[in-house]
């Protein structure tokens, strides 16, 4: 589970992304651009303020009070051109020299998620971008026979962007399979490249989901994990989570944030 090591991630966050974007500049995936992310923490704070329904509220002046809130929002927020990446992992990417192809694992870099929130229990594919506040400490479990193993806990604070697992998994059928040295193949996109270009760039590679806001915006919870004997890792992660609408998804060069490939989500509610 990657909330289990909040405090090795947030290292590895601190060197994600070479051009992080504020929220008043907008980030469209297409090749050869150059594109910075969102930080998610900052979108989420902005969402806190959007209005619920209550039980004296009209259904009618529930849509006009959010559709007042969402005309305050930064102008690329309102029209999908928001950027998310995942926490830096380079197991995310592999390279075949025979067929000149750098591979990105997109099915990996987002995981199904099932918490409690505000708004009842909630499933999304969500890509965690932001991790805060985490303390991994060990501990001990004993059961009724006096048999003991060693674990661990962790607590922490994680921010991420929501996508439905619908979503997620028709734009993963239209994907190819690749096996990233596992015995599974997983879904992923491709980017053709000599092996010096490849040398160069895979250390720096991220992937990059462009993504707009659906209702209700925002999502927040507890994702609680329970230790067991045979399984003696707990966790309890209050997250954030964006929900969003997947636009596109990008190979881009972390170091300068051009973008070598796009693959678009030809199911976007907006097409």
């Amino acid at each position: 589970m990657k909330w289990i090591f909040g405090v090795a991630a947030m290292a590895a966050c601190a060197n994600l992304w070479a051009s992080v974007s504020p929220l008043a500049s907008p980030c469209v995936l297409t090749v050869g651009a150059v594109v910075g992310t969102h930080p998610t923490l900052e979108v989420a704070a902005l969402l806190e303020a959007a209005p619920t329904k209550d039980e004296f509220q009209t259904s009618e002046q529930h849509v006009a009070n959010v559709k007042q809130f969402l005309a305050t929002l930064p102008a690329q927020v309102q029209g999908g051109q928001l950027c998310v990446s995942p926490i830096a992992d380079q197991k995310l990417f592999d390279y075949d020299a025979d067929a000149q192809v750098l591979w990105a694992n997109v099915e990996a870099a987002s995981g199904t998620r099932i918490f409690r929130t505000a708004h009842g229990r909630i499933t999304v594919r969500d890509v965690v971008s932001d991790e805060w506040d985490s303390v991994v400490s060990d501990r001990v479990m004993t059961n009724a026979l006096g048999v003991s193993v060693d674990g661990l806990h962790a607590t922490g604070k994680a921010a991420s962007v929501g996508f439905t697992s619908e979503q997620m998994d028709a734009f993963h059928r239209k994907l190819p399979y690749h096996r990233f040295k596992s015995a599974y193949g997983s879904k992923a996109m491709s980017v053709l490249m000599d092996p010096n270009q490849a040398r160069d760039v895979k250390p720096h590679a991220m992937l990059v989901f462009q993504y707009r806001l659906r209702s209700p915006y925002l999502a927040q919870g507890t994702d609680v994990h329970a230790a067991m004997m045979d399984s003696p890792g707990s966790f309890a992660i209050e997250k954030s989570v964006v929900l969003g609408d997947l636009i596109a998804v990008g190979i881009v060069d972390g170091r300068t944030g051009e973008v070598l490939a796009v693959t678009r989500n030809e199911a976007d509610p907006a097409l």
